[in-house]
């Protein structure tokens, strides 16, 4: 029987065990000291691989995953049959400009990528200005056998839009340098995917080859809208809320971009008397967890906000179910899983101006937009909302064919078939 071509995916960082404190992973081995090593099943490589491989079965999926704790190879075949890897990894530092900047890196990665010569593979790696991908790709050389893709993840800025930034004197230069460094890095890449139209005209700036529009997916058979309005009211008093209560979701983690902390105060100024009530769900590190619930036991009005524990799957959709509106106040994203959920589950979206499911709701006129740092605007539009300007949905069908991780592995497995096929991976999805 032919050995299936295997993609790799290299992953840019390690568990999150930080947001996690305490938390045994969904894949888990115990160490000798009491502690344990593992991943979540909830990667964006996971759970692309999962959607690739439902759509076909001429593939073999890894992902590579380096990790301060690992002490060697941990690898675990998961039920969707992706392979995932633990890979021992150190922090060092790297040179990308003038100065120094730590970063994961593993030799073991190095190794086990070297002894894919022989194999035909695609090499994926995930993440932009990654420093170890510098060094990976000094070392795979240019006399390897297989492609290279690159995915961007978030907003790939580049170093010469930064140079627009004001800086200290020394910084310009660092700038420059990695700007430099980069273009030349990517050279080996024979592809780059993109999420939205900033990042694919930033990477441009410094990239010449293919660039692929690519967004990470949910799952619409399951996030859906909520059947009928008896289980939408049911599930409200549970928690205590009343049917006319204006409720505001959002979710994901509590790190400074998503602007939490902004979004609390926001809600904390809507009119005295007023019936809203923001849940918030998710989770981050110990600081900034306890930093937000300390901002809320503050407010003039704690009652107005619902700090949720982070909550997967059927928990997770419950509280998309019980509101009214979906608010996404990030300074920056690439493509909001969080706001793909919301579309898929019929709620309209007040959104910042960033991220492809922006310029997508902007294409199709729906959902309300503030900006990125007005925050008396933000108030404003919460009250706007109450007095009855609701922002029109996307219609689910629409985010359904953008979104739904059948078509994105669809799109993506065609990326595939002209990267592995040897021709140019733009010339090869155009005549698709």
């Amino acid at each position: 029987m032919t050995e299936r071509p295997l993609i790799v995916n290299v992953m840019p960082h390690g568990p999150a065990y930080e947001f996690a404190p305490g938390e045994r992973p969904d894949v888990a081995w115990a160490r000798t000291d009491g502690s344990c090593v593992g991943f979540w099943k909830r990667e964006w490589p996971d759970l692309l691989g999962a959607a690739v491989l439902r759509a076909t079965d001429r593939y073999a999926w890894e992902v590579w995953q380096p990790d301060l704790r690992a002490d060697r190879e941990y690898a675990e075949t998961l039920e969707t049959g992706v392979v995932h890897r633990l890979f021992p990894a150190i922090e060092r530092p790297y040179r990308r400009g003038v100065r120094r900047w730590p970063g994961l890196y593993s030799e073991p990665v190095l190794r086990r990528l070297g002894a894919l010569r022989e194999r035909r593979s695609l090499l994926v790696l995930h993440g932009f200005r990654v420093p170890f991908y510098g060094t990976l790709l000094d070392r795979v050389g240019p006399d390897r056998s297989w492609p290279i893709l690159l995915v961007g993840h978030g907003v790939c800025t580049v170093p010469s839009t930064e140079l627009w930034g004001l800086h200290r004197p020394l910084t310009y230069l660092d700038l420059a340098l990695e700007d430099r460094r980069l273009r030349r890095e990517l050279r080996r890449a024979d592809a780059v995917t993109a999420q939205s139209t900033y990042a694919a005209r930033e990477i441009g700036k410094v990239y010449r080859g293919p660039i692929e529009r690519l967004t990470m997916g949910c799952d619409f058979d399951f996030w859906r809208s909520v059947p009928d309005k008896d289980l939408k009211r049911s599930l409200r008093a549970a928690r205590g809320i009343g049917p006319s209560t204006l409720v505001l979701f959002a979710s994901g983690n509590f790190v400074p971009e998503k602007q939490f902390d902004c979004l609390v105060e926001a809600v904390d100024r809507v009119r005295a008397g007023a019936d809203v009530l923001l849940v918030l769900a998710g989770h981050g590190d110990a600081r900034q967890t306890e930093a937000l619930a300390a901002l809320v036991r503050r407010l003039r009005q704690p009652a107005r906000v619902l700090i949720n524990p982070y909550v997967t799957g059927e928990r997770l959709r419950e509280l998309y179910w019980i509101a009214d509106v979906y608010v996404s106040t990030s300074t920056a994203e690439g493509s909001s899983v969080a706001v793909m959920k919301a579309m898929a589950c019929g709620l309209p979206v007040l959104t910042t101006p960033v991220g492809e499911t922006w310029e997508r709701m902007r294409a199709h006129g729906v959902g309300a937009v503030v900006p990125v740092r007005d925050y008396a605007g933000w108030t404003r539009a919460f009250e706007e909302i109450m007095a009855g300007a609701m922002p029109p949905p996307m219609d689910p069908t629409v985010a359904q064919a953008a979104y739904d991780w059948s078509h994105v592995a669809t799109r993506f497995v065609r990326l595939v078939e002209a990267l592995l096929g040897g021709g140019r991976a733009g010339v090869a999805l155009r005549e698709a």
